[in-house]
């Protein structure tokens, strides 16, 4: 019998709180299609196992069987804030969701990231292979939920409501944070952002911080944007305006509203109500937030609010034809709900703009620096990776970032003009000498990541990374003991080494130095190397 493609699995739309509300409760149900794998209960598959053990009823919950037939023929437990075998379902289906698509923007396999411990001032080589992100859906009660490094987990929290009726909030009821799409896809962007770059979380400006906030929830919210049932929902309700209020902007609705602040979502993208007045207020693109603001959800909150400014900007650009067309060129809806047809074809653009900005945003990582990023680094790096994909600008997505990141004052150091020309990253002007450096350099290392190519397994994947780490780390130390026949062919001296790896950035340490960090003392030995 041929395996299965997928696996549907039924889960919420939003926040639970939403299929309690007459107006949403229709839509507030999607089927994740997922990429099928057997899995054992738990669910335990290839990337993720869920634990379930709670530690304030100090007990495990049973764990859901999702290839059992009964599970199978329904598509999945049916939705239920009440059904703890649900939140497994649950947190299994958006994790992977969120895996699938940076796994189909990167083009490669997520390898989550190893313990790193510390052995006589170097990293201990020999760390364990991590094949499982560990899932803990009821680890606390608390009104938080995070990713640890240190466990290579995700832990989420479940609390009693405030005692206030504010939304969908029901006054002292339970609220559990696994059952919010939007914390379960921004804490799954953390772990795969400190998979890819595990020094992102040394705080070394304000905006690195600011920086894994602010894309975990950018990922959050444009996996949101995606789903064109909600957005036909919510572009009826709002007769086409994505800019006015709706839930779309809104991320954590349920949680934000539980809380004793009774603060709404707990992050908008689009707006926010009025203190004084309490009337709902769209957030327009503000130059000295990004100055004055230091707190890291804050600041990370303005990097959100520069791409969905970019999506509107796209979605008003792609929609003109469509509303001159609808008005017989006037391009002013009458009053009145809009035509059905309308709104399909209007959600159809705006799932189109949010799935390939998420594409761009999750591909801009590759082009992003090892450490110390900021907003500006960002920005070439989306440009960048667009530009590598697609040389042609049609549809005016890069124009639309970079006038979107002007709009809130972010600006790359180092550069002259916003043109696509000057953000594109270059390579340096190498001289003849430093060109056969480099060409030394990938020579050394080329079979070996053609091989990578060409594995499947993810453990011989992160093998094999470290494998090539180690041989490229050794042959830029030493390259003339490493290929000696191609140095002697290639004339190449000390000098001229030395030169080359000054050009591309790196930096090669003449006497040994001792650093001092957390009441450690950390030894750097001579000729240790590392990035300018």
């Amino acid at each position: 019998m041929a395996r299965p493609r997928y696996r549907c699995l039924r889960g919420y739309t939003i926040d639970p709180g939403f299929s309690t509300k007459l107006d949403t409760m229709l839509i507030n149900e999607s089927l994740y299609k997922l990429k099928w794998e057997d899995l054992k209960p738990g669910p335990i598959g290839e990337y993720i196992e869920v634990i379930d053990f709670d530690p304030v009823n100090y007990c495990f919950y049973e764990p859901v069987d999702l290839d059992s037939k009964e599970v199978l023929a329904t598509h999945g437990l049916s939705p239920s804030e009440g059904d703890a075998q649900f939140h497994q379902q649950f947190v299994y289906a958006v994790i992977m969701q969120t895996i699938e698509n940076f796994e189909k923007a990167l083009g490669r396999k997520i390898i989550w990231r190893s313990n790193l411990t510390w052995k006589n001032g170097r990293v201990d080589e020999t760390q364990e292979y991590v094949q499982k992100l560990r899932v803990y859906p009821h680890a606390m009660m608390d009104s938080n939920a995070f990713y640890t490094s240190e466990k290579v987990a995700l832990l989420f929290g479940y609390f009693q409501a405030a005692n206030e009726i504010q939304g969908s909030n029901f006054p002292g009821g339970a609220v559990f944070t696994c059952l919010s799409p939007d914390i379960v896809a921004h804490e799954t962007s953390h772990a795969i952002l400190d998979s890819m770059y595990p020094r992102y979380l040394e705080n070394t400006n304000e905006d690195v911080p600011a920086f894994h906030e602010g894309f975990a929830d950018i990922v959050a919210l444009l996996q949101r944007f995606s789903n064109t049932k909600l957005l036909e929902h919510q572009i009826e309700q709002t007769r086409g305006r994505l800019d006015e209020y709706s839930v779309m902007g809104e991320l954590a609705t349920q949680f934000g509203q539980a809380l004793e602040t009774g603060r709404g979502a707990l992050r908008s993208a689009i707006g926010s109500r009025d203190e004084k007045t309490g009337k709902w207020k769209k957030i327009e693109p503000n130059p000295a937030a990004y100055q004055n603001t230091m707190e890291a959800h804050d600041r990370g909150a303005i990097l959100v609010a520069t791409i969905f400014e970019a999506f509107m900007r796209l979605y008003n650009f792609r929609v003109q034809d469509l509303l001159r067309i609808a008005t017989q060129g006037s391009g002013i809806l009458p009053q009145g709900s809009i035509h059905p047809d309308l709104v399909k074809r209007l959600a159809a653009e705006a799932s189109d703009i949010s799935s390939h900005l998420l594409s761009i945003c999750i591909r801009a990582l590759d082009y992003c620096p090892p450490f110390d990023i900021t907003f500006g680094d960002y920005l070439q790096a989306l440009i960048t990776a667009d530009t590598d994909l697609s040389p042609e600008d049609n549809n005016g997505y890069r124009v639309a970032l970079i006038d979107s990141f002007r709009a809130w004052g972010i600006f790359p150091a180092r550069v002259k003009t916003l043109s696509v020309y000057s953000l594109c990253w270059t390579q340096p002007q190498l001289s003849k000498k430093e060109e056969k450096a480099m060409n030394m350099m990938m020579s050394h290392i080329k079979e070996d990541v053609r091989v990578i190519s060409r594995l499947v397994n993810r453990k011989d994947i992160a093998t094999k990374y470290k494998d090539v780490q180690r041989k490229l780390h050794q042959f830029l130390e030493n390259p003339s003991s490493k290929a000696p026949k191609e140095w002697a062919a290639n004339r190449m001296t000390q000098k001229d080494w030395n030169g080359y790896l000054e050009k591309i950035g790196v930096v090669i340490r003449t006497k040994p130095y001792v650093v001092s960090f957390e009441d450690e003392k950390l030894e750097f030995a001579r000729n240790d190397f590392g990035l300018r």
